[in-house]
């Protein structure tokens, strides 16, 4: 898009580290190469003739690059494929410059070093650190690409799959001399994440020793969801530091750490990032008070429980039922292998017994559940605000699990229940 100038290195000299860099991101344009292009999978985004026009009219014709401002070349940059960015960013200093200062739209990284099995590079297992990055909030969108980061003697050898349009992907590998593969991966993976400004909206982080006194995160202030695994409180909380206190999804998982013995800490709960969050999962127990799980947010939840106590349990579905539960509710499962007082948990509830008689009129819906979500001792719990909405409390040996099944529906004048899993 430049002219040749003065401002392009010239023939010979050596280029500045981080202009090669970009340029060639350890070679990497070949992961570029059978991506789909965005537009492809979002019509709403192809620009039209008239749009084509526009732009040419408003920055005066390509031909004039240029002479244009930087705000005007930022505004016409960030809308590159990558690849294209690279390209651009080595016709002279100042396209560099433009390039560098964009931010990439970057829509989830993730890194994770439990994942031991990679038969198509090795036939037997070994370690390395996986680092994924999401351009596209669609997954399936091909904007994306993965490398696998392992230690080869004192060098970190990086392999990748070479995606060819309508031929067999192909291994690549390189190696980069004298450098720990651990390190590597997480430097690489932080790259990427300033090239967004670290304004992805997804983060998910699987390892056992992140380098967090190395790491140059200091926030992440546009990421909506989060998944950490470790088995290290206090990686779950500089983790949770790093991003907003509304979220839309978290999930903090313990890796190696016995499930039944680790333990995240009531103070730690208390984060409003776990109070206000939407969604939460955790795969570990969870000291959660009963007055925590009143003052939760989250529409779906999933723990190991510590201490609620089966009052505590009671009175969060009598807040549903009074039409003072959490809006758009739709599940909480609530595990452990405390026994149950079921006389307690239902205390003050109108609620009716899965019988032969309710499994006729649900018309499939208990079996449909059953398959999906198990069965114990389950119950329908009825709103007192609208009797044709109501819960379904199904407890088990392990779990005191609560969804939202039952749904007002209107069908020729007729007002009837449907019932159906969340």
């Amino acid at each position: 898009m430049s002219t040749p100038s003065e401002e392009v290195p010239k023939e010979g000299e050596e280029p500045k580290e981080e202009t090669n860099e970009l340029a060639s991101e350890f070679n990497f344009f070949d992961l570029f190469d059978g991506m789909e292009h965005e537009n492809d999978k979002d019509p709403s985004r192809i620009a039209n003739k008239s749009d084509m026009i526009s732009l040419i009219k408003f920055i005066g014709g390509f031909e004039k690059w240029n002479e244009l401002n930087e705000d005007c070349r930022m505004a016409v940059v960030k809308f590159l494929e990558y690849k294209d960015r690279c390209k651009l960013g080595i016709c002279s200093k100042r396209d560099y410059e433009t390039v560098k200062s964009t931010p990439l739209d970057v829509y989830k990284i993730s890194i994770y070093d439990n994942e031991k099995y990679h038969y198509s590079f090795r036939e037997e297992d070994f370690d390395n650190v996986v680092v994924e990055v999401q351009l596209h909030h669609d997954f399936n969108s091909g904007k994306r690409f993965e490398l696998i980061f392992s230690q080869l003697g004192e060098d970190t050898q990086i392999q990748w799959y070479q995606y060819i349009p309508k031929q067999r992907p192909k291994n690549r590998s390189l190696v980069l001399k004298s450098c720990n593969y651990y390190e590597e991966a997480v430097k690489f993976a932080e790259k990427w994440m300033k090239k967004c400004n670290f304004e992805l909206k997804d983060i998910k982080i699987e390892m056992k020793n992140y380098p967090m006194d190395k790491s140059k995160i200091k926030s992440l202030p546009k990421c909506k969801c989060i998944r950490i695994g470790s088995d290290d409180v206090e990686t779950f909380r500089w983790w949770l530091q790093k991003v907003p206190n509304q979220l839309k999804d978290v999930e903090l998982v313990a890796l190696d750490a016995d499930r039944e013995v680790f333990t995240i800490p009531s103070d730690l709960l208390n984060a409003p990032q776990i109070m206000q969050t939407s969604d939460f999962y955790f795969w570990c127990r969870a000291e959660f008070s009963d007055e925590q799980l009143l003052n939760l947010k989250a529409s779906s939840l999933s723990f190991d429980c510590v201490n609620i106590t089966d009052g505590g349990i009671n009175e969060y579905i009598k807040r549903w039922i009074n039409g003072k539960g959490v809006p758009k509710f739709k599940r909480a499962l609530l595990w452990g292998n405390k026994a149950r007082d079921y006389a307690e948990l239902t205390r003050g509830l109108e609620y009716r017994q899965w019988d032969a008689a309710f499994e006729e009129e649900a018309a499939g819906f208990c079996g449909d559940f059953e398959r999906v979500c198990g069965r114990g001792n389950c119950v329908q719990i009825y709103s007192k605000i609208d009797p044709y909405e109501s819960l379904t409390l199904n407890v088990s040996s392990d779990c005191v699990a609560i969804y939202w099944t039952g749904h007002k529906h209107e069908y020729n004048g007729r007002t009837y229940s449907d019932y159906s899993i969340p």
